[in-house]
This record gives C-alpha cells, sequence and structure tokens, in this order.
C-alpha cells in the first residue's frame, strides 16, 4: 500500500460536533494564552525538525514520518519569541491497511519502499490492528524544561486533536509513548483515552536503536465527552 493523502468528505458528521468542538478550541485557546504565551499552526515540519535538533537535551529524537503525509504542528511562543511547547499530528489513511499494519510495514514512519536498510517495527496491540480509517498520528509532544509544570502540555495536546479533526475529519488519535513519558499521560488533564498499560510496540529506528512503545489512542466518542465536559455538557465517550 502507498502512503497517501486522503480527501477531507466532511469536517464534521453532526451540527452539535461542530458546534462544540469549535467551542472547545476557542476555550483551549484562551486558556492556553493565560499561560502567558501564543499559539500558531505550521505546515511547515522543518521547522518543528529544527527546534527538536536543538533541544536533544530534553527531548526524545522525533519519530519520521511519511514524506507524503500531510501534516501540521502547534507551537506555544512566549514573550520573548522563544517556543516553549509544540504539539503535531500526520495524517494516515489507514482505510484498507490497519494503523497497526502501517506500523508493521513502516508506511506510519516512511513512504512506502523508502525505509531505511534495517530498520523494523513489532506490533503486537489488537488495538493498533483495530485502529482504521482516517488517523491522526499524534507526535512531538514537548514542553521546554522551565515551562513544564504550567499547564501548557494536555491543553495544547487536546487543541491539535481538536485542529486534527477540522482538518481531516479523522476517525481516530494514535500515538505511541516512551516508558518513561507514561505518566504524562496517566496525569490529570490526558483526557478519555486508551493507554495501554505494557510496551506491545517494538520499532527499531535507524540511528536510535530498539524503542519499546505503548500504544496511546482517542476515539471520537470520547474526544466529543471531552470537550462536552470541559464545556459543562454531558456526552457519553464509547
Amino acid at each position: 500500500m502507498s502512503a497517501k493523502s486522503v480527501p477531507v468528505e466532511s469536517v464534521f458528521d453532526a451540527r452539535d460536533d461542530a458546534r462544540q468542538i469549535i467551542s472547545g478550541s476557542n476555550a483551549l485557546i484562551e486558556k492556553i494564552k493565560a499561560r502567558g504565551v501564543v499559539i500558531s499552526v505550521s505546515d511547515d515540519w522543518s521547522g518543528i525538525q529544527d527546534i527538536n535538533e536543538r533541544s536533544r537535551n530534553s527531548w526524545f529524537e522525533l519519530l519520521p514520518r511519511p514524506a507524503s503525509a500531510p501534516s501540521f504542528w502547534l507551537a506555544a511562543t512566549d514573550a520573548t519569541g522563544d517556543v516553549v511547547a509544540t504539539q503535531g499530528a500526520v495524517l494516515l489513511d489507514c482505510m484498507n491497511t490497519s494503523f497497526g499494519e502501517r506500523l508493521g510495514d513502516l508506511t506510519a514512519f516512511h513512504d512506502e519502499g523508502r525505509a531505511p536498510a534495517g530498520e523494523w517495527c513489532f506490533c503486537a496491540s489488537e488495538a493498533a490492528f483495530d485502529t482504521r480509517g482516517r488517523v491522526a498520528f499524534v507526535v512531538a509532544g514537548w514542553v521546554r524544561p522551565d515551562w513544564r509544570g504550567k499547564g501548557l502540555f494536555h491543553p495544547m495536546a487536546s487543541l491539535m486533536r481538536l485542529a486534527s479533526w477540522a482538518r481531516w475529519d479523522v476517525h481516530w488519535w494514535a500515538g505511541l509513548v516512551d516508558p518513561e513519558t507514561t505518566s504524562v499521560w496517566n496525569a490529570k488533564g490526558a483526557g478519555r483515552r486508551r493507554l495501554e498499560p505494557r510496551p506491545t510496540i517494538l520499532y527499531h529506528q535507524n540511528g536510535v536503536g530498539r524503542l519499546p512503545l505503548h500504544l496511546l489512542r482517542f476515539s471520537r466518542p470520547a474526544m466529543v465527552s471531552d470537550v462536552a465536559q470541559m464545556l459543562g455538557g454531558y456526552s457519553t465517550a464509547a
């Protein structure tokens, strides 16, 4: 299967969902701005790669992404103009080939046939193989050390998920979490998600080595429920 762009069929399936997501995005932007930063969005992936390379003492090397896949990233910028936090997403077409299969054949990371020699990935996550449709591969979550603990990470991650929905009408959000950072995704504010308790994915990344990883996944109903709760409403996540 070739990694490719997916035409957006519609922005939202239901008007109620659209209203919730627009309202939720506005609420999150105001919450993040109250922390003393400005939010911006970029489609230039080289920008976040540059920040990652300059911040390697406080940030893992970014996972690769298929060069042909649509992507974007959010930046939080402080009063001096420095980027102090990021979140990113890559659109994967998993209509005919599940997210788990795309991990295994490396097309979640590279365009077909472009993976470096010796790179491989083993996936034993049943949930990953059940993840089909338009998938936002959530990546590049980072907060500069002096800004950690100030309430940026999870609001920005939520905003990124809502922006992915608005851009691509995705069915799922999926990510790979290093064992050292599972505590971040088990903390208050992470949202309704599935975080597998044990690493079920082993990725041998070129130049990095073997990475045991946990599957992280968010569903549409869970996102709608999170936004409803944020806005004071009620919804049940599937």
